[in-house]
């Protein structure tokens, strides 16, 4: 039932035992801002999905989130992506104070204008407030690395030796790509919600919870049979199905490859720290199935605040049919795409609640979790993850070699 997919990550260190009545160290990071610091600071170094990439398609374009306990932006200048943090050089104002849009890189506070290198070469009257040029005066914003793959943008904070997106991303990177092609409809939409933000993605590596969380919609039909349920690891990530065969996430995987899969079923990936995309069949007309694909995020904002930040978009069908079948098929994906966000936010919203819930008692939190090998056990392959991460955190940067 559980496999894991080349490049499982190394063994994480086991924690210390908390003391009498000390936080669980995989919860302390929620009743702890200073705890929830570091652990943001540590995950910052990884690349980390931030928006969709026809959200910054345009020239000029950009969007507003947070990354490692920051502000940042992504903008689209010409044919190059670039990020930065959202502060400005001169008096620590954000730059972008609403979640997206498209315009200069100008602070509102007294109009310093930035470049495409994040250098500030446009200060009003900068010979007379300073006495020098702009370029002179060396101000410019902090940079992220930003890299765009299969219609998503990923970023991480500047981290010397780190690996690139394409070893990050591994196996899962065909799977992505045949889930998130780029140019796609999508619908977004975002919420605050006062919940830590590993609460909230547990929940969305957790298959227990359905019947008692959802009665009406994933759990309507009672709990998930173990003999239907696959998993499968990709290194630091992981992906969930209920397509039947003896190895179906490595069907699915070959499928991707190959540039011949088509949604069938219930299909998830989850990258690490906070990604999710979840493949699900909505409804079927005239004989063909129609799939929605949900990107989901919950950016980390505080040790007990978090913000939901989802996508729907059109899932990946059958080929285009000809004639008359094409436009109904055509119609019949709008329509669901105007349905879907309602139950859509239903859910999520019943997921919300729930941890909601544990954020009031993160601070009794004095055990490791009870995690069902059954349909639990990819949160516990997270937790692996996140322990090796804020290990190597810790380690000292190796000594570069002599230029």
């Amino acid at each position: 039932m559980f496999r894991d997919h080349p490049a499982p990550m190394p063994a994480a260190p086991n924690p210390p035992a908390p003391g009498p009545g000390e936080v669980a160290a995989w919860a302390r990071a929620a009743s702890d801002p200073a705890a929830f610091a570091a652990e943001q600071q540590a995950l910052g170094r990884v690349w980390t999905f931030l928006c969709l990439d026809a959200e910054v398609a345009e020239d000029g374009q950009w969007f507003r989130t947070d990354l490692g306990g920051r502000s940042v932006f992504i903008q689209r200048f010409g044919d190059r992506l670039r990020g930065f943090e959202n502060v400005c050089a001169h008096r620590f104002h954000p730059i972008r104070r609403e979640r997206s849009g498209k315009g200069a890189v100008v602070c509102a506070f007294h109009h310093w204008r930035y470049n495409a290198e994040g250098q500030a070469l446009g200060i009003p009257v900068c010979d007379e407030a300073y006495g020098c040029l702009p370029k002179q005066l060396g101000a410019r914003l902090k940079p992220i690395e930003v890299e765009a793959f299969a219609g998503l943008v990923f970023g991480r904070f500047p981290h010397p030796g780190g690996e690139s997106l394409a070893d990050f991303l591994g196996d899962a990177a065909p799977i992505l790509a045949a889930l998130c092609p780029p140019g796609k409809a999508f619908t977004r939409f975002c919420a605050e919600v006062p919940a830590n933000w590993k609460f909230l993605t547990h929940v969305t590596l957790d298959d227990y919870h359905i019947v008692a969380v959802h009665p009406s919609t994933f759990g309507a039909n009672g709990y998930l049979k173990a003999k239907d349920v696959t998993y499968a690891r990709f290194g630091r990530h992981s992906a969930y199905t209920t397509e039947p065969g003896d190895d179906p996430v490595a069907g699915v995987l070959a499928d991707c490859r190959a540039g011949t899969y088509r949604a069938r079923d219930y299909f998830i990936m989850n990258l690490f720290p906070t990604f999710g995309a979840s493949q699900f069949h909505t409804i079927t007309l005239l004989g063909r199935a129609y799939y929605s694909v949900m990107v989901l995020r919950y950016a980390p904002l505080a040790h007990d605040r978090s913000r939901l930040e989802a996508w729907l978009i059109d899932g990946p069908i059958a080929p285009p049919r000809p004639g008359l079948l094409g436009v109904f098929d055509r119609f019949a994906q709008k329509v669901v795409a105007r349905i879907v966000p309602f139950y859509a936010r239903r859910v999520l919203a019943e997921d919300n609640a729930v941890c909601e819930g544990q954020q009031e008692v993160a601070r009794q939190i004095t055990e490791d979790q009870r995690l069902s090998p059954a349909f639990e056990t990819r949160i516990g392959w997270f937790e692996e993850t996140y322990a090796t991460e804020l290990a190597a955190a810790r380690q000292p940067l190796a000594p570069q070699p002599p230029m």
